[in-house]
């Protein structure tokens, strides 16, 4: 090939890199400025409806993996801890869910009740707190998943019973979630675009302050601390909190984003059926902290 050819063949090619190169910048521009108006037109929405967004709300999705997990069982290790337990008549059925009676109740309210399960519970730095529910005498605490809170789910939940303002046992329950790593990470839904819409479909009114927006993780399908589960997918949701005392959940996945309509009192009760029916399930083996293994 004369060497004309060949200068010829090298321009040509550079030409096609810099026209690639060139239509790469500006479909990234192109995708910048549409997000950046899009942001611009929610700030514009919500500001009219005298919505308020505190500082404390993200300004960006942060990234996130889907998780798996499934109903776990307790490790010897843990099982060790819970035969040690002091001060308590604790049972575990099954090897997978734990329920304690105290000797003596302790007094608690909600700015205490950490501090009581903490000492009390094994296992309890693993479960973050959600709600006193004075009407259903039971304080919530959902388990934590990559450092972030699974709500809403029976298969990793605390529930401590509590009477006449006093904690007199609990109940618990564990998933077990594996090592995962890799780069899956998710596109989530943009904090404002999440107001929007809570906005629209009338959950956030105007003159509304959001305080606060976290992203946590959540699964339909509640996992049966009794072992019959198989391993379930959980993706990340928004928390938004309202006025500083409600709270709202939002689908955090940008391919499909919802509103999830979560009850507190139905998944308390629910979920304490759950366990009554593991309780008194046949050929049941317990496990107790004041004796050997026995068979109810």
């Amino acid at each position: 090939m004369q060497w004309g050819q060949i200068k010829t063949l090298f321009i040509f090619s550079f030409l096609v890199l810099d026209l690639f190169l060139l239509q790469q910048f500006l479909d990234k521009q192109g995708q910048t400025s549409i997000q950046t108006v899009g942001e611009s037109q929610y700030e514009t929405s919500l500001s009219n409806a005298d919505i308020t967004i505190s500082n404390n709300v993200p300004e960006e999705a942060p990234a996130v993996r889907l998780i798996t997990a499934s109903a776990g069982d307790f490790t010897e290790e843990q099982l060790e801890a819970i035969r040690q337990l002091e001060g308590q008549t604790a049972k575990v059925y099954n090897k997978n869910l734990l329920t304690a009676t105290l000797d003596k109740p302790v007094a608690v309210s909600e700015e205490t009740i950490a501090g009581a399960v903490s000492k009390y519970v094994p296992f309890s730095s693993q479960y973050s707190f959600w709600n006193l529910n004075e009407e259903l005498g039971r304080a919530i605490f959902f388990q934590k998943a990559n450092s972030r809170t699974v709500y809403y789910n029976s298969g990793g939940v605390l529930i401590v019973n509590i009477e006449n303002g006093k904690m007199t046992g609990y109940q618990l329950a564990h998933l077990k979630v594996p090592n995962q790593s890799g780069e899956d990470k998710q596109e989530l839904i943009n904090p404002l675009e999440v107001v929007e819409r809570l906005y629209t479909d009338g959950v956030i009114n105007g003159g509304d302050k959001v305080t606060d927006m976290s992203i946590g993780y959540y699964s339909a399908y509640s996992l049966d601390p009794g072992g019959g589960a198989s391993e379930q997918l959980f993706a990340p949701v928004w928390k938004v909190t309202i006025n500083g005392n409600e709270d709202a959940f939002y689908s955090a996945l940008a391919a499909k984003p919802i509103y999830l309509q979560l009850d507190e009192n139905e998944f308390i009760q629910k979920t304490i059926n759950g366990f009554e029916e593991i309780k008194s399930g046949s050929n049941q083996n317990v496990m107790t902290n004041k004796g050997e293994n026995t068979e109810e």
